[in-house]
């Protein structure tokens, strides 16, 4: 496909383009996949490996709201938001509340419901159909109480989901120690999810997926996308830095940077980032089935093939602002409380860019203007979670067929 026209063009080489593509070449359009790295180096590689169904509730929410002077002053928190930032953060912030009231997250949270719910499902047809099962482990997930408090804290979400049908068992400490016999005996109870999985290895996930994509014809370039530009005759023309192709057909999947290219298609959108950190305990000297979330530190703690991958800190700072690697370091403090015989050893630190839209819902669906190209970006928190369900509803909608999924909510055009 070097030059000349495509058939289809996928921009973005993340969990989602790489879902989307395989999806298309599989349902037999010739794809080309682009991205500026190679698949799934970006924010990819570096999640929390958690099929995380059960997050269904937006962080646009009053009690987010109510933190962020909180927030301001503590760079090691949970969230934080870097002083040099703000002032860019917000028209973000501003439709980030609008968004949090109580109408608003009420129909934020049933339409990542909708998604959530068909995650796994998604995923069991995707992985069959490429052979890779085993990169999926279906353990559930717990959630853990380090004091009584967090429990009585946590009551009215935990009802709240129920409302939403997430699927939440009550445990106590004898109960989650018999699960995970590594847990401090200072752990006084928690949840589990039995509905949830895990990936023992996202960025493999993403190779594996990338390598079936080119085995079933597909071709992957690596090359930065330039300038988008729709053509009157419905074509796009597509400036590389070092080529330029027409594409008959393109899906917009480019993450952390798919604004200005969705800009360049004549749509402005409220896209900015949240910077996750990871710190990967190569040999943490402890042994975990699935994933962990510790409830009164807001991390994440899964195992993988790799070792032990501690994750889930959110930072709002831009694309350009330099790592603040203390993020990633306090995990293993907050970690080591929850699991006592946890080792650091030769762990490596990372940060990468979460794509986030201000009510907490990516953006799915069909251009507006333009019949034959198609959004998928903005996926948050949860691009792992909803990838395989976004290729289903992209592939719907190319193929003229009504997803299962309401889109609408997802529209671009909804800012």
């Amino acid at each position: 496909m070097s030059g000349g026209e495509v058939d289809t063009l996928v921009v973005g080489a993340g969990i989602i383009g790489t879902a989307i593509a395989e999806r298309l070449q599989s349902c037999g359009h010739r794809v080309l996949l682009v991205d500026r790295g190679d698949p799934g180096e970006e924010c990819s590689s570096g999640n929390a490996g958690h099929f995380a169904t059960d997050v269904v509730l937006p962080l646009a929410n009053p009690k987010t709201i109510l933190s962020i002077p909180k927030l301001l002053v503590d760079p090691l928190g949970p969230l934080a938001i870097r002083w040099g930032y703000l002032p860019r953060m917000l028209p973000w912030l501003l439709r980030f509340a609008r968004a949090a009231l109580p109408a608003n997250a009420r129909a934020s949270a049933h339409s990542l419901r909708e998604l959530n719910c068909r995650s796994i499902a998604s995923f069991d047809r995707l992985l069959s159909r490429t052979g890779l099962q085993s990169l999926m482990a279906k353990r559930g997930a717990l959630t853990l109480y380090q004091r009584d408090k967090g429990r009585r804290d946590n009551l009215a979400t935990v009802n709240l989901l129920r409302e939403y049908g997430v699927n939440i068992e009550e445990l106590d400490a004898g109960q989650l120690r018999e699960l995970e016999p590594a847990l401090s005996e200072s752990v006084a109870g928690g949840l589990y999810f039995p509905d949830t999985a895990h990936t023992v290895n996202p960025l493999r996930l993403v190779q594996e997926l990338a390598r079936c994509f080119r085995e079933g014809g597909g071709e992957i370039r690596r090359a930065e996308v330039q300038r988008l530009k729709p053509l009157p005759d419905g074509r796009i023309q597509v400036q590389l830095e070092n080529d330029t192709l027409k594409a008959r057909r393109m899906v917009l999947a480019a993450g952390a940077w798919s604004g200005p290219l969705a800009q360049q298609l004549g749509y402005r959108v409220p896209l900015d980032t949240e910077r996750g950190y990871h710190l990967m305990l190569p040999d943490p000297g402890v042994e975990l089935t699935r994933p962990m979330v510790s409830f009164e530190r807001s991390f994440v703690m899964t195992p993988m093939e790799e070792g032990m991958r501690l994750a889930g800190t959110v930072e709002l700072a831009g694309l350009r602002a330099r790592p603040d690697y203390r993020r990633a370091d306090i995990l293993f403090e907050h970690a080591q409380t929850i699991l006592p015989g946890l080792q650091r050893g030769e762990a490596k630190r990372w940060m990468g860019f979460r794509p986030s839209l201000p009510d907490s819902l990516p953006v799915i669906g069909r251009a507006p203007r333009q019949e034959n190209i198609y959004l998928a970006f903005g996926h948050q928190h949860l691009g792992l979670t909803q990838a395989a369900v976004t290729a289903e509803i992209i592939d719907d909608l190319v193929a003229g067929r009504e997803p299962e999924v309401d889109v609408k909510p997802l529209a671009v055009d909804r800012f």
